[in-house]
């Protein structure tokens, strides 16, 4: 059978398929991608990469549907184990979203010359490190399940990360933590207003567990990284601060889990403010806006503004501190 022969069996299949799981369905007539510069930037991809791919993958983009022309060419890659660069990954990543496809159709699979783990760069729109397990908690956390917790944070890196990236990033702020010169008691404190009381353990023995799990990730998928504690960003201390300063003087009558076993929200701008002057700023304030959400503190549109400001200075990614938006009064 030749491969004409193959596809028209294919597409019968296809049809008797449909026809049997919904028989009133008229399968959608065929709309394929021609979009002459997605398909430019395809082709260009494809004699970058692969002279021999080239020729009969071009024909499939141009002449046929840039969309199945491009899962080819990834698929190609992945058979033959090419190994593409990081920049050209990104690329990819771009191509499929516009073409709608969800990550994994690029990422899964796919070798990529990864540049070394530089926590410094964080790679994420989104939240990371120990503010981002915190935000993960939930009632139903339970202590026999916890380090399947931290996995999936540990584990779950984001589609523009080095693999182990997401680990790294929530090592470093577990050792801020442990190694600092805060009281035990103001750790397990910390855990508890940042995480709405999900898991109440005790703070220090909680790090030592997180720590663990991080090294074994990394061990894992990037055993040549050192975990290296950057300097922390003190030009920021004295703005994060009085941001806290202010929502303190609002929550004198809240408390985290106000119906069992409650910690004064006083307790936790104390915590949070010990943070910010004695260990890092910048995870303090990543600390200090999962507490206001905790808190369901209303603020003004000026006060998210400021927020937003700061993430950007502290570098965080498009959607970070965009959470707290919806307490905008």
């Amino acid at each position: 059978m030749d491969t004409s022969a193959w596809l028209r069996a294919v597409s019968e299949l296809a049809k008797d398929r449909l026809r049997r799981n919904r028989r009133s369905d008229t399968p959608l007539p065929v709309q394929p991608v021609r979009d002459e510069d997605l398909c430019e930037e395809i082709v260009a991809e494809l004699r970058g990469l692969s002279a021999d791919l080239a020729s009969d993958l071009e024909q499939v983009v141009v002449l046929a549907d840039a969309d199945v022309g491009f899962r080819l060419f990834l698929r190609a890659l992945k058979t033959h184990s090419v190994c593409v660069s990081k920049e050209r990954y990104d690329r990819f990543l771009g191509l499929g979203e516009r073409l709608g496809y969800p990550v994994a159709v690029v990422r899964d699979g796919l070798t990529v010359d990864w540049p070394p783990i530089d926590t410094t760069h964080r790679q994420t729109s989104w939240d990371f490190g120990f503010s981002r397990l915190a935000g993960n908690a939930h009632q139903d956390w339970r202590p026999e399940a916890a380090a399947d917790e931290v996995h999936r944070v540990a584990d779950t890196d984001e589609p523009l990360q080095s693999p182990g990236a997401s680990a790294a990033l929530l090592l470093e702020d577990a050792l801020r933590l442990l190694r600092s010169p805060l009281p035990d008691n103001v750790i397990t404190e910390l855990w508890i207003a940042v995480s709405d009381a999900a898991l109440r353990i005790d703070g220090r023995d909680w790090l030592r567990l997180v720590t663990t799990v991080c090294e074994e990730r990394l061990r894992e998928v990037a055993p040549a990284y050192t975990p290296v504690i950057p300097p922390v960003r003190t030009d920021l201390t004295d703005t994060v601060l009085a941001e806290l300063r202010e929502i303190a003087l609002v929550v004198g009558d809240k408390a985290i889990s106000p119906y069992w076993q409650p910690l004064p929200a006083a307790n936790a701008m104390t915590a949070l403010e010990q943070v910010i002057e004695r260990v890092d700023p910048d995870l303090g304030f990543r600390l200090f806006l999962r507490v206001l959400w905790t808190l369901s503190v209303r603020i003004t549109r000026e006060q998210y503004q400021r927020y937003a400001a700061i993430g950007e200075q502290f570098g965080y990614g498009e959607y970070h501190v965009s959470d707290v938006e919806q307490l905008v009064e």
